[in-house]
């Protein structure tokens, strides 16, 4: 699991109600990373030695910026199709409310406590606050059932993503548009046609009387 994903779903989370608003239907949908990028091409590849640093610059300035405490997990990089499937079944089957909460306490229960969420115990473990356990060992068993696991495998494969967030926008006009990365939200606004305010620098005079 990417934590920019976890940067994306968090941003899409906050921008959700203000999208609504100018009629726009907002939809999070879980898939899997690795086959998504195998499927075309693009496999994982250890972070080379000279994009680490900044990797680990960027990861801490966007995680502040949303509130976000990211640490490495000791444990890095672990399956997420176990999550994904649990993920799946939680979109399919409970509130849109329940699966916000499912997928911020697997984000967060790797990439800020550390917690294994490719096993059965990390995955209990990083829900219990959201689920009864008598629930999760429910969910976890109906997520291996061979129509859960097809729904992963026809999300992942249907959308032609190389990476996560993978965002896609319809316009008003039916034109679709695919983003990668947690960066182009100016674009997908201007795209929208959603009025927006751009990034500015304010004045040092207007800074002054803001005080």
């Amino acid at each position: 699991m990417s934590p920019y994903s976890w940067f994306g779903f968090t941003n899409t989370r906050n921008f959700r109600p203000f999208l609504h608003a100018h009629g726009i239907e907002v939809c999070i949908e879980p898939f899997f990373l690795g086959a998504a990028r195998n499927g075309i091409g693009n496999p994982y590849t250890p972070t080379p030695q000279a994009k680490a640093a900044f990797a680990q610059q960027d990861l801490d300035a966007t995680s502040e910026t949303l509130g976000l405490k990211v640490v490495r997990p000791k444990v890095f990089p672990v399956s997420s199709l176990f999550p994904v499937r649990v993920a799946r079944y939680v979109k399919d089957h409970y509130p849109s409310e329940v699966f916000d909460e499912t997928f911020f306490g697997l984000a967060s229960g790797y990439w800020s406590k550390g917690i294994d969420i490719s096993t059965r115990e990390g995955v209990l473990e990083a829900l219990v606050g959201v689920f009864s356990v008598d629930d999760l060992q429910e969910i976890m068993e109906k997520s291996l059932a061979s129509e859960n696991k097809q729904r992963v495998v026809d999300t992942t494969m249907s959308i032609g993503a190389f990476g996560a967030p993978w965002i896609t926008v319809i316009n008003k006009n039916g034109e679709r548009r695919d983003w990668f990365g947690n960066d182009r939200w100016h674009q997908i606004f201007s795209f929208l046609e959603v009025p927006f305010t751009p990034i500015t620098i304010t004045l040092p005079s207007q800074a002054k009387a803001q005080l």
